[in-house]
């Protein structure tokens, strides 16, 4: 396998890698784009009391199923307002 045949089959598994995170999202992109922004908004006035109170409110304000979402989050590595924001951020951002 030549060079330019390695780079397109890791290419191609990137993509694929990609896709199948956001066919994992439980909500739409744009929301956690809202989540991350109010979470990041009330840790700085309220902190993290390592729970997902504030992730709760977020949804439950958006009319969003929490049970479906947390259990995503939870599968993400966020099992707090303050790892929402670190691992699955980090989540986003990897798969840009």
């Amino acid at each position: 396998m030549d060079k330019s045949e390695k780079k397109r089959l890791k290419q191609e598994l990137r993509k694929k890698e990609k896709q199948d995170f956001n066919d994992s999202l439980p909500m739409a992109q744009k929301l956690f784009d809202e989540l991350f922004d109010f979470l990041e908004e009330q840790s700085e006035e309220h902190g993290c009391d390592h729970t997902l109170r504030l992730t709760l409110q977020f949804l439950k304000n958006n009319g969003i199923d929490d049970d479906t979402v947390v259990t995503w989050l939870n599968e993400q590595g966020g099992y707090c307002d303050c790892e929402v924001l670190g691992n699955v951020y980090d989540s986003f951002v990897w798969n840009d």
